[in-house]
């Protein structure tokens, strides 16, 4: 078991999908305590970008200078590179449809045959 602890600041929707991630590496058997680095930085990034997105559904995607001018806000690239730090560790943990995919599967096949399959793909008596 991981002595990873849950950041206290995290929104719900982080902290959710966090506790999501930790039962899934517990589960696959795949924590380890150097992990706790790598996961508190998916959970600030992944946090980082849930409250940068929140800001933005209030301001609007543009802010007008004193002098009038429009530009984009400046929490797009906040939220855009807490996505992509975000998605990087995530790639790493297999924590993606893609990422996982290429993850080298386990073989539970155990290398005796049951009686049945032996029948099966024994030899066949000829009469």
């Amino acid at each position: 078991m991981s002595k990873f602890t849950m950041p206290t600041h995290l929104q719900k929707e982080a902290r959710d999908y966090m506790k999501d991630v930790i039962a899934m590496l517990t589960d696959n058997g795949v924590m380890e305590d150097v992990d706790v680095a790598a996961l508190n930085m998916l959970a600030h990034n992944y946090n980082t970008f849930i409250v940068a997105n929140k800001q933005l559904q209030k301001d609007g995607l543009t802010v007008t200078s004193d002098r009038g001018n429009i530009s984009e806000h400046p929490l797009i690239k906040v939220a855009k590179d807490a996505q992509t730090q975000a998605m990087k560790v995530m790639v790493e943990f297999g924590l993606t449809a893609k990422s996982r995919a290429k993850l080298p599967q386990i073989d539970n096949v155990d290398d005796e045959l049951s009686p049945l399959e032996q029948f099966v793909k024994g030899s066949k008596e000829i009469r």
